[in-house]
């Protein structure tokens, strides 16, 4: 029920956001959009992992459903948006566009990464840095807050065409140092690099795939966007997973930076 509420948020609202920025500077107001979806996760997530330990995990849950409950009270107050009369673009025929598939593809990439993070790096930490994963799990998020923040205002002057590549090797570079679980200097490094990566890569190819749509596409945008990240996420946790199995977790941090390289070959194809 709670992935199911998600997915039409996050789908409506984007498609909304994106209808209410004016075009020339859809970069930073998508960014705007980005630190107010960010906020929380910076705040929630080591509060969650504090909360849990100390009062237990129903607290953690109540209190989330809670505030969610809670927002619901500003929905009428959310501004209308009148049907395009342009033909609207299905979302199966936006996976079959190489202008729209190529940008979820680098961005499904990424998010890899940022699943891998959030769900396994708690435990490929020694013990004795158990610490360390709390700020961890405040660093990543707000770097890459910080940087959906910056790239949103470089892409409305340059271009957000030119942000893709540098996202995605960020982001694989932030992993592979990362694999050096054993050191906090690393970790901390690693997860710092990976969010500026992730968070340049989350905002160029939203504000990129926007820019290819009239108005009557921008649902399917957000659609295609937002099964991007949670499918990004999910086969990086589980496919992590299955590696750290045989592999162990340093050695499976570097196999995934190296596969996230892969998308090189579409975020090149697009830069064409």
């Amino acid at each position: 029920m709670r992935g199911l509420g998600f997915a039409l948020t996050v789908v409506a609202g984007g498609a909304l956001t994106a209808a209410l920025i004016p075009a020339e500077r859809r970069g930073e107001g998508l960014a705007l959009a980005g630190i107010v979806s960010g906020v929380p996760s910076l705040v929630a997530l080591p509060l969650g992992v504090w909360l849990a330990d100390r009062a237990g995990f129903t607290p953690v849950c109540v209190a989330g459903g809670l505030v969610a409950l809670a927002s619901a009270v500003v929905v009428p107050a959310l501004p209308g948006r009148r049907p395009s009369a342009d033909e609207a673009v299905g979302v199966v025929a936006g996976l079959r566009t190489g202008a729209l598939a190529r940008p979820a593809v680098v961005f499904a990439t990424t998010a890899l990464g940022a699943g891998i993070v959030v769900t396994f790096l708690p435990l490929a930490v020694p013990a004795s840095m158990s610490g360390l994963v709390t700020a961890v799990l405040f660093i990543q998020p707000a770097a890459a807050t910080v940087a959906r923040w910056f790239a949103g205002r470089i892409g409305d002057r340059r271009g957000a065409a030119g942000l893709v590549l540098p996202g995605l090797l960020l982001s694989a570079a932030g992993l592979l140092i990362t694999a050096l679980t054993g050191s906090a200097v690393a970790v901390l490094a690693g997860v710092t690099l990976f969010g500026i990566g992730f968070g340049i890569a989350q905002n160029a190819t939203l504000t990129l795939m926007y820019a290819r749509v009239p108005a009557s596409g921008y649902g399917t945008v957000s659609a295609l966007w937002n099964f991007a990240y949670d499918a990004g996420m999910g086969v990086g946790a589980v496919g992590y997973g299955a590696i750290a199995a045989h592999t162990g977790y340093p050695a499976a941090f570097a196999l995934t930076a190296a596969l996230m390289l892969l998308a090189l070959w579409p975020a090149c194809q697009d830069r064409r």
